[in-house]
């Protein structure tokens, strides 16, 4: 038998959680985060922040060293940025370097993996810091 009762507190609830989905999804994005697997690593852009000059992504994993057969992998995104031209990216490490063909606001997700595979095969991908920046490139 059914309880009266459960239909109408399961409603409330439902109306609850989409109440407070609704304001996740309201709420502005947060810049300037970082995460790091390795304690205290970093990453911050130096350079002319102008258009057609290089900005440099510059890693600091705090002494942190790679395994032996282990590499990084680089991965960056702009999923704000201007109309026109989508940045020219030369990834690596320490360094990756991003040069910006039109002025205006722009936010970068930067990844930085730690890649190694088994003697079995497979490949296995560490993050080692994630990171949203935002930066204003000017003409």
């Amino acid at each position: 038998m059914r309880n009266r009762h459960s239909l109408p507190s399961l409603t409330a609830a439902c109306a609850a959680l989409i109440i407070v989905w609704a304001a996740l999804l309201s709420a502005p994005a947060l810049a300037d985060q970082t995460r790091s697997a390795v304690p205290g690593g970093e990453v911050h852009l130096a350079g002319p922040f102008k258009a057609g000059q290089p900005v440099k992504a510059v890693f600091d994993l705090k002494g942190y060293a790679l395994p032996a057969g282990a590499y990084t992998a680089v991965n960056v995104e702009f999923p704000v940025r201007p109309e026109g031209a989508k940045p020219k990216v030369r990834p690596g490490y320490p360094e990756t370097v991003m040069t910006f063909a039109e002025p205006g606001t722009y936010r970068v997700l930067i990844l930085l993996n730690q890649i190694s595979k088994g003697s079995c095969g497979g490949v296995s991908a560490k993050p080692l810091i994630e990171a949203t920046l935002d930066i204003e490139i000017t003409p």
